[in-house]
């Protein structure tokens, strides 16, 4: 099994309505985006469950992926995922009632404490940056602390 997890790209500090959620990504953003949609494709990286947060960046970030790797995958954008903790990651994994590869698209800190948590070790994600963690179990209930090994770790350097 294999969960993938992405930070979203560059955003702008600031949005239009002054709302974090609707801060959008910067050119550096959009190209880090479609980096990380060739990446994609050069690894055949094509998870059967994607969910993402639902803010703009989160959004924007995993739909320039999508364009430059067409996976037939429904993206799932959650709420709950908005600047969430680990707390809410590790629920929703062990919520997931299959065994097929996942993608998930967020927020630090939450992101990389749930990346860290699960491997055992201090991380840190940067904008886009990816990781490809793989697990040695049956289903995501058997997942907890330190059972992943990093496959794939990738960033859009610019």
């Amino acid at each position: 099994m294999r969960l993938h997890i992405l930070r979203h790209a560059k955003t702008d500090p600031f949005s239009i309505s002054g709302k974090d959620f609707d801060r959008e990504l910067l050119k550096k953003g959009l190209l880090q985006a479609r980096r990380m949609g060739d990446f994609f494709m050069t690894k055949e990286i094509s998870p059967l469950h994607i969910y993402s947060s639902s803010a703009v960046r989160a959004r924007q970030t995993i739909e320039i992926i999508k364009k430059e790797n067409p996976f037939e995958t429904e993206i799932i954008f959650l709420d709950e995922f908005y600047l969430c903790e680990k707390d809410v990651l590790l629920k929703f994994l062990w919520e997931q009632n299959h065994a097929d590869d996942i993608l998930i698209i967020g927020h630090n800190n939450g992101l990389s404490d749930f990346a860290g948590y699960l491997v055992d070790d201090f991380i840190d994600l940067k904008t886009c940056e990816f990781l490809s963690l793989e697990f040695d179990c049956e289903n995501w209930q058997e997942t907890s602390k330190g059972t992943a090994t990093i496959r794939e770790h990738f960033h859009p350097n610019l």
